[in-house]
Order: structure tokens, then C-alpha cells, then sequence
């Protein structure tokens, strides 16, 4: 998988973390976790952007 490629795909992740974490609104233990997944996946994303060339 090339880096462009894990980018695009920590970046729907990201999406997807986004949108669970306001469908578990209702509970604090899951949007926790969810936060979590989100400072992970943004770390990851952050350093994959690094890698990028510029445009």
C-alpha cells in the first residue's frame, strides 16, 4: 500500500471514528474510547501527511 493510499484510508477512518462518536452520545465509556481511536488516528494521519511530497 503506498503511502498516499494509507493516508486515504486513515482519513476515512477518521471519518468514520467522527461520525461513531456522535452516534454514542448517550454514552461516556464508548466516546472514550472513540476519542482515543480519534488522537490515534490523527497521530497517524499527521505522519503520513509528513511523508507526503509536496504539491
Amino acid at each position: 500500500m503506498t503511502n498516499a493510499e494509507q493516508l486515504a484510508a486513515a482519513e476515512a477512518r477518521l471519518t468514520e471514528l467522527q461520525q461513531a462518536f456522535v452516534d454514542e452520545a448517550h454514552d461516556a465509556a464508548k466516546r472514550r474510547r472513540i476519542y482515543d481511536q480519534i488522537l490515534k488516528t490523527r497521530r497517524e494521519i499527521d505522519r503520513l501527511s509528513t511523508h507526503q511530497p509536496a504539491a
